[in-house]
C-alpha cells in the first residue's frame, strides 16, 4: 500500500483578495493533476454567533499525494511551471510538508532543478 501525506500551499499574491482569486484558480488546475491524490480549500478553526465553524484559510489549499520523491518532485515542478504563467507570475508559492517549506517565486530552469532535489533530499532524511 502506497503512503500518502499532505501538503499544504499557500498563494501570497499582494492582499487577501488577490491571493485567494489565485488560489482558486490553481485549486481547479490540480484537480487536473494526475500526481495528486486530492485537493481543497484549507479551513481554519473559528467562531460565529458563538458556534464553532470552519472558515476558509484564504490563498491555502490542502494537497494529498503519494509521498514519493518522483511525485513530490512533478507537483513542485507543476506548481513552478504555474507560477511562471502569465497571470500567476505575482507575489509567491509557500509549499509546506510537516515542518519544512519551500518558498516559490520565479527561479530559472537550472535553480529550480536544485531546489526541488534539495527539497526533496532533505524531506527524505527526515
Amino acid at each position: 500500500m502506497e503512503t500518502t501525506t499532505v501538503a499544504r500551499i499557500t498563494v501570497v499574491a499582494g492582499d487577501p483578495a488577490a491571493s485567494d482569486e489565485a488560489a482558486q484558480r490553481l485549486l481547479k488546475e490540480l484537480h487536473g493533476v494526475a500526481e495528486i491524490i486530492a485537493v481543497e480549500q484549507a479551513t481554519v478553526p473559528g467562531a460565529a454567533d458563538g458556534r464553532s465553524v470552519d472558515a476558509l484559510a484564504v490563498g491555502t489549499l490542502l494537497l494529498t499525494l503519494a509521498a514519493t520523491p518522483e511525485v513530490l518532485g512533478g507537483v513542485l515542478t507543476y506548481l513552478m511551471d504555474w507560477r511562471r504563467r502569465p497571470g500567476n507570475n505575482r507575489g509567491t508559492l509557500r509549499f509546506r510538508m510537516g515542518d519544512r517549506e519551500l518558498e516559490i517565486t520565479d527561479p530559472t530552469p537550472a535553480e529550480r532543478k536544485k531546489l526541488i532535489d534539495a527539497f526533496v533530499r532533505e524531506l527524505r532524511r527526515r
